[in-house]
């Protein structure tokens, strides 16, 4: 089952979270997965992904209670964040001018994250 989609900003992709522990960026015009991201764990929640900082990253929370960070392009871990303790980090949201994104979790808290300008 599908969890989460979200279109790029040129709208020629969408990334579509899924219940096997895998993201996909998958081409809109062919059906094509152009990329997958995993390190994940998302087999029995709705966990939303996102794309930040101008569609460079894929952000996305996890049964661990971590986030992760992917490469856009690459798919590999740039970044895993220990969040919400070992809850469930269940959406994550990302506002790209700031270099700001949030995340919420099963913990009943919500994370405003940010890098270094």
């Amino acid at each position: 089952p599908i969890t989460s989609v979200q279109q790029t900003r040129d709208g020629n992709a969408v990334l579509v979270s899924t219940l096997d522990s895998t993201i996909r960026l998958m081409d809109k015009s062919n059906g094509q997965m152009l990329q997958s991201y995993k390190s994940h764990t998302n087999t029995e929640y709705r966990i939303r992904s996102c794309l930040g900082l101008g569609d460079s990253v894929v952000m996305c929370g996890s049964e661990d209670g971590k986030l992760y960070v992917w490469d856009f392009l690459e798919g590999k871990v740039l970044e895993t964040l220990s969040a919400h303790g070992k809850k469930v980090a269940s959406a994550v949201s990302c506002c790209s001018p700031r270099k700001e994104w949030v995340s919420a979790g099963t913990d009943g808290t919500v994370i405003v994250w940010g890098m270094a300008r």
